[in-house]
């Protein structure tokens, strides 16, 4: 009599990544559930996650090996073996590396949860063409953040002890990186009298859920959270000592530079009215510590999306609730923190191009290198790089690019610009379409991997991604085919890929984690609970003092050592007579300031508005898109269980407006801008700035199997590719828009 196995791994269904427990019999999966050993998730797992059994069983797997035979795009494909399959490659890529022209291999990916492993391909084969999705995902966010708090790239909010949240663009109890874990302890801060008050231009289920929805102009966040500073510093209710002591300017300087930003004028342009402001600045401030801002796409995904994040999160320092209990908190979330990646390791490419470091975006260049993502096809197309050999891993760029059913269709399909074009995936994607050659990967529940995201237990973990099931075919975890490949290519590559398989590699990689590959198999997480993170990590203390001979402080409080090479390296910052750490900036302090290579002098959060949004119209709209909490990005429409539940994404429409174009809802109409136009169904509804439409991602597709197409639009052919000049990240809620037609003529 059979058993059923109860088999933990990691979900990867969207990018929290939560643990989960598989029932598997006989060799199929029964039902997936979360694994309470999760310290984000504890247990719980969203439908997104219980749907990925429809990956594994959907019958229209890719499962071996193709090359194509007709023209690029037109579906014609032959059967090969791995070994054919493989050496093509290799015998492609290895004149590349002979001849000292590593950087014409582009490696192009999405959803990278190798961690590191593919990484460490590009780095040996000495390409820094290892390019992703970040700019048109978080990009923003995530410049803001290092840049100003240096210590992590992404913000871990203290949800479960907070008592106001002041949340602008971030739909967490949908599709926030972490978001099982954050609207469990948002629920709970709520049902302890927590107040939750939401900006957005569109009553997203989070907004629903908060205590005041406040839609607002699309791209005036900044502006808002401005004038909610000056409220706080007019009235001085701001922490004074947290100011003086840990931002890299006076009070009379932060009040200087927010006493333009007056309610008054906030209103004007965000529509949000001067005395809500000043009430919300007033209660903001009276709850702080216990206080602190949320954000996202809704706030980053703008040309001003850098400045909007940077003066959203000056409002925690402002009222002094950075690093606190209940306040906007930070923990790196990388796996490799923890457990560092096993050696021997290759040294980092010297090669700069303008793929990898476009030089109209120095500052990203400096902070963030390789993650702009709206220049790499634009570039291309314009000669910018020379391509000889395009490898795409889990990456779908015709339906999630900007222009992607079009001009970045049309690039991928030119030989010329790409001679050459690979794709890793285990689905028949759009991408996958206009591919050369077709490698079988399999999915995650096939897989093995460490993983971890940033904890909101403020404990460092490791989790553990292993096959619950064996790949069907020839399917292959692309480990084993990188490892393959760089054997194949020449013995210097192999050097660096001293394993038999992806199993031999996360056993190394797992051995410093209490119970190794073992432990981490029978329990699948391992959390550290002596290590956890202090609130405050700024004030940690460090190990020397101030009468160390080889310590010396300079006029602004910085601590260096003296090394045995007699040069000096900052190590803290002296505070109370103490020498703490200190925010691992330049000077470390937050930066309420900052010097940025393409501004002269320095430059505080400012308000830029929308340039293309300053002579709108009344027949000019403002399209935004957004993510249902089944779906993720254009990944799980071919899911037959995701799709029941959200199967079309109509166009939301104020019924004022639609009233104003004879629209009706359910029927059809025509919406234009500068780069395309788009047929959409509406769907009437008052949760909608009138000013705004809004269309989820996720639908479009004319691959990805029958369960996936034919159902709803791809609005990214309306989207050009335009980004925030300091950030890097896509201004994807910015496209101006006009009803071309009412319903009648649409039909």
């Amino acid at each position: 009599m059979s058993v059923v196995q109860q088999i933990p791994t990691m979900c990867l269904n969207c990018s929290t990544v939560c643990g989960m427990v598989a029932k598997v019999k006989d060799g199929r999966i029964l039902k997936l559930e979360g694994n309470p050993k999760d310290p984000n998730s504890r247990g719980k797992l969203c439908a997104k996650g219980q749907a990925a059994i429809n990956m594994v069983e959907d019958p229209e797997r890719m499962l071996y090996p193709l090359r194509r035979k007709g023209p690029r795009g037109s579906g014609d494909w032959e059967r090969i073996t791995w070994k054919e399959a493989l050496d093509t490659l290799a015998t492609r890529l290895r004149p590349l590396r002979q001849e000292q022209r590593p950087e014409e291999l582009v490696v192009l990916y999405g959803r990278d949860r190798t961690n590191g492993f593919l990484e460490r391909f590009t780095d040996a084969f000495g390409t820094p063409h290892r390019l992703g999705h970040r700019g048109l995902c978080s990009l923003n966010k995530r410049m803001t953040i290092r840049a100003a708090l240096g210590d992590a790239d992404w913000d871990t909010p203290d949800l479960e002890h907070t008592r106001f949240i002041l949340n602008f663009g971030s739909n967490f109890y949908e599709a926030h990186q972490g978001h099982v874990g954050m609207l469990q302890r948002a629920a709970k801060a709520k049902r302890d009298g927590a107040r939750l008050i939401t900006f957005d231009v569109r009553l997203s289920n989070t907004a629903a859920q908060s205590d005041q929805w406040i839609p607002l102009f699309p791209g005036t966040d900044g502006i808002v959270a401005l004038a909610i500073g000056h409220v706080i510093l007019r009235e001085n209710l701001q922490d004074i000592e947290f100011l003086e002591d840990w931002t890299n300017a006076t009070l009379e300087e932060w009040r200087q530079h927010y006493s333009v930003y007056t309610p008054e004028w906030a209103e004007r342009e965000s529509g949000v009215s001067a005395e809500l402001l000043t009430s919300l600045a007033r209660e903001f401030a009276s709850q702080a510590p216990r206080a602190l801002t949320l954000t996202n796409r809704g706030a980053h995904a703008h040309e001003n999306g850098f400045h909007n994040e940077w003066a959203i999160l000056c409002l925690n320092a402002l009222v002094g609730s950075l690093g606190k209990k209940g306040g906007c908190c930070w923990i790196r979330g990388d796996v490799n923190d923890t457990v560092p990646q096993p050696g021997p390791l290759p040294p980092k490419p010297k090669a700069r191009t303008e793929l990898s470091h476009p030089s109209v975006f120095p500052y990203v260049n400096q902070l963030y290198p390789k993650a702009v993502s709206s220049t790499i096809f634009p570039y291309i197309a314009e000669g910018k790089a020379k391509v000889d050999t395009l490898l795409s891993y889990y990456v779908n760029a015709p339906m999630s690019w900007p222009e992607g059913p079009t001009f970045v269709k049309q690039t991928l399909l030119d030989e010329e610009k790409i001679p050459f074009h690979v794709v890793i995936d285990a689905f028949y994607s759009e991408m996958a379409e206009v591919a050369d050659l077709i490698l079988p990967d399999a999915t995650f529940l096939e897989k093995w991997d460490l993983d971890a995201r940033n904890s909101f237990a403020f404990k460092p973990y490791v989790g553990l991604r292993q096959p619950v099931v064996p790949p069907p075919g020839e399917c292959r975890d692309i480990r084993e085919t990188l490892i393959d490949l760089a054997h194949r290519i020449d013995e210097d590559m192999a050097e660096y890929f001293p394993f038999e398989s992806a199993e031999h590699f996360v056993r190394v990689w797992a051995a410093p984690v209490p119970g190794g590959l073992e432990g981490l198999k029978a329990e699948g997480m391992w959390t550290s609970e002596s290590a956890s993170v202090p609130y405050e990590p700024y004030l940690t203390e460090t190990a020397y003092t101030l009468g160390d001979p080889n310590i010396s402080v300079d006029e602004d409080g910085l601590a260096y050592l003296r090394g045995e090479d007699g040069n000096w390296s900052v190590v803290g910052r002296v505070w109370k007579g103490k020498i703490v750490k200190g925010f691992s900036t330049s000077d470390r302090r937050f930066q309420c300031k900052l010097t940025i290579p393409e501004r002269d002098g320095e430059i505080w959060p400012t308000y830029h508005p929308i340039r293309s949004h300053q002579d709108l119209n009344e027949e000019d709209f403002v399209l935004t898109t957004f993510k249902w909490n089944v779906h993720t990005q254009s990944r799980t429409a071919n899911q037959a269980w995701l799709t029941e539940i959200v199967g079309d994404n109509p166009c939301w429409i104020h019924p004022r407006t639609a009233k104003a174009y004879g629209i009706q809802a359910g029927k059809e109409f025509r919406i234009t801008s500068k780069t395309g136009e788009l047929v959409v169904k509406a769907h009437l509804t008052e949760a909608i700035h009138p000013r705004v439409l809004a269309i989820s991602a996720s639908f479009g597709h004319w691959q990805y199997g029958k369960t996936a197409q034919g159902k709803g639009v791809n609005p990214n052919g309306l989207i050009p590719d335009w980004t925030d000049p300091i950030g890097g990240g896509q201004a994807w809620n910015d496209t101006v828009v006009r009803i071309d037609m009412v319903a009648e003529a649409a039909e």
